[in-house]
C-alpha cells in the first residue's frame, strides 16, 4: 500500500493543532489520536500528498531521521489496515420518514411578562394573538404522543411559551395527566419546563421537583449583558429578580436543570458571562448565538466570526482550567461522547424535527418544530383531528446529510447532520442550505470539544489512539 488513491481528505479527516495538542479524527469511524510532532508532520504531508506515501516520507524526511520516519509510516499504514485512520465512507441508510413521534414542544402559552429584544417568538406571541393552552388541548395532544409513538417508550415533553409558568395550573393537570397515561399505557413521559424564572418560588419548585421535572432556567450572565435585552413589559432588567430564584433552584436540587443564555453581537467576550454564571455556582449550561435573518441586529455576523472563533478558544481553556481545578462543567455543545457516538439518525440529520419531534399551539396546531409556529406553510394539522400532513413529515425527513452536497464535504457533518433547519430557512431561504457562519461556528466547538475529551482522558490515565 503506496498511496490512498481517491480518498476524500478534505471530508473524511480532520487534522488540526490545539494548544499544543495535535490531533487526527477519522470521520467515518469517529476514531480520535492524539500525535506526537513527527507523526502530525507525517500525517500532514501525506493530506497534501494526496495519500501518496513516498512522497510523504521524503516530505518529512527533510526535517527528521529517515529511520523514525519509516517507522511511522508502518505505524500509519498498520492503523490504516486496522481501520482506525483513513476509513472508508458508508452511506448511512435509514428511512426517517416511518420513525415515531416521540417528543413534543407543547407551547402551553403564547403570552410572555417579558419581552427579550432578541426572541424569535414575538415576546411570546408567536406573531398571533395571546392565548394559553386549556387543559383539555393539553391532553388531547399527550393522547396524540402516545397514539403516534409506537412502541417507544419514553416520551419527551417540554412545557415552553411565552412563558409556560403564566399557565401553571394547566401544566400541573397534564403532569397529572400524563401519571395517569403511563399506568395504563406502560409509557414513561420525561417532563421539562423552559421558563424565563421571573415567576419560580417555593411552592412552584417544591412541585416540580417532587414530579421529577427537568428544568430550563434562562440567563444570559453577567447583569449588565441580561439586562441589555431580557427585560420586563416595563423594560426593568431582570438579573436581580431571576439570579435568586435561580440559586434557590440550585439549593433544591431537581432531577436536572441548567441555565441557558443567549450571547449577541452586544456580549462577542461572551466568555466572560460563562465565567459570571459558573460564579453564581452553576455547573451545567450554555450560551448560544443569536441567529437568524441577515438582517437581524442581534445575529452573529461574519465579521464577527473571527472574535466569535478567538472567543470559543478562551471557552475551552476555561473549561479545562475549571477540570483541573477539579471542577466539571457541562456546557452543552462540549458534551461529545466520543467513545460511543451519537445515534444513527443523529448522524445524519440535526434533530428529528417535522417526524420524530412536533410542536402544539395553544389551540392544538402542529408545526414541525417551535421556531416554525405561525407558518403557515409548515402547518401540519391539529391535535383535536389527530392528521398529520404528510408529505410535511417527508419534507424534513429527507433535509438529511444523504442530500445535502455541501455537507457532504464538511469533516464536522456527523456532529451537526446539517445544521438547524429553521436557521438554515431564514439564513439561506433553503433548509438544505447550511448556514455557513452557524457551520463555522459549530466547528470551533467540536475542535474544543474534541480537545478537552482528550485532555481528561490523559489526566486520567486513559488516552485514546495514539501515534
Amino acid at each position: 500500500m503506496n498511496e490512498l488513491k481517491g480518498y476524500n481528505f478534505k471530508a473524511d479527516v480532520h487534522l488540526y493543532e490545539f494548544d499544543g495538542v495535535k490531533i487526527f479524527l477519522d470521520v467515518n469511524s469517529g476514531a480520535v489520536h492524539l500525535l506526537d510532532d513527527l507523526a502530525f508532520m507525517f500525517l500532514s504531508n501525506l493530506v497534501d500528498a494526496d495519500g501518496d506515501f513516498s512522497k510523504a516520507v521524503y516530505m518529512t524526511s527533510l526535517r527528521y531521521p529517515i529511520e523514525e520516519v519509516k517507522e511511522v509510516e508502518e505505524e500509519i499504514k498498520e492503523a490504516v489496515k486496522q481501520k482506525t485512520l483513513f476509513t472508508s465512507r458508508e452511506k448511512i441508510d435509514l428511512d426517517l420518514n416511518s420513525m415515531r413521534i416521540k417528543a413534543l414542544c407543547l407551547n402551553v402559552a403564547h403570552v410572555c411578562n417579558m419581552k427579550c429584544r432578541y426572541c424569535f417568538a414575538g415576546q411570546g406571541n408567536f406573531g398571533g394573538k395571546p392565548s394559553l393552552m386549556s387543559k383539555d388541548t393539553g391532553k388531547k395532544a399527550l393522547d396524540f404522543l402516545v397514539q403516534r409513538s409506537g412502541n417507544i417508550r419514553n416520551l419527551e415533553v417540554d412545557f415552553f411559551g411565552g412563558e409556560p409558568l403564566l399557565n401553571f395550573e394547566v401544566v400541573k393537570s397534564l403532569i397529572a395527566y400524563g401519571r395517569e397515561l403511563e399506568k395504563k399505557t406502560g409509557k414513561k413521559f420525561n417532563f421539562t419546563l423552559t421558563t424565563n424564572a421571573v415567576l419560580l418560588n417555593e411552592k412552584i419548585l417544591d412541585y416540580l421537583v417532587d414530579e421529577n421535572i427537568s428544568l430550563i432556567l434562562s440567563l444570559d450572565g453577567r447583569k449588565e449583558t441580561n439586562d441589555r435585552n431580557r427585560i420586563l413589559n416595563n423594560g426593568q432588567g431582570t438579573y436581580d429578580l431571576i439570579v435568586p430564584h435561580i440559586k434557590m433552584t440550585k439549593a433544591k436540587k431537581p432531577i436536572s436543570f441548567y441555565v441557558r443564555g443567549t450571547f449577541t453581537r452586544d456580549n462577542l467576550d461572551f466568555v466572560s458571562d460563562v465565567k459570571h454564571i459558573v460564579d453564581l455556582g452553576i455547573d451545567a449550561l450554555s450560551l448560544e448565538p443569536a441567529v437568524g435573518e441577515n438582517e437581524d441586529e442581534f445575529a452573529i455576523k461574519k465579521e464577527d466570526l473571527p472574535q466569535v472563533l478567538k472567543e470559543y478558544e478562551n471557552l475551552t481553556r476555561l473549561l479545562w482550567e475549571y477540570y483541573e481545578r477539579g471542577k466539571e462543567i457541562l456546557f452543552f455543545h462540549y458534551n461529545l461522547n466520543l467513545m460511543g457516538g451519537p445515534c444513527i439518525a443523529k448522524r445524519i440529520t440535526g434533530c428529528g424535527a417535522g417526524f420524530e419531534y412536533l410542536a402544539v399551539t395553544p389551540e392544538g396546531d402542529i408545526y414541525p418544530c417551535h421556531q416554525f409556529i405561525g407558518d403557515d406553510c409548515y402547518y401540519m394539522g391539529n391535535v383535536w383531528t389527530g392528521e398529520l400532513r404528510e408529505e410535511i413529515k417527508a419534507v424534513f425527513a429527507q433535509n438529511n446529510l444523504n442530500n445535502k452536497e455541501e455537507c457532504l464535504d464538511c469533516w464536522a457533518r456527523y456532529f451537526c447532520g446539517g445544521g438547524c433547519h429553521a436557521n438554515n430557512l431564514k439564513r439561506n431561504c433553503d433548509m438544505k442550505k447550511p448556514d455557513e457562519i452557524s457551520c463555522t461556528m459549530h466547528r470551533k466547538r467540536i475542535e474544543g470539544a474534541i480537545y478537552l475529551d482528550i485532555m481528561k482522558r490523559l489526566q486520567k490515565n486513559n488516552p485514546l489512539a495514539g501515534i
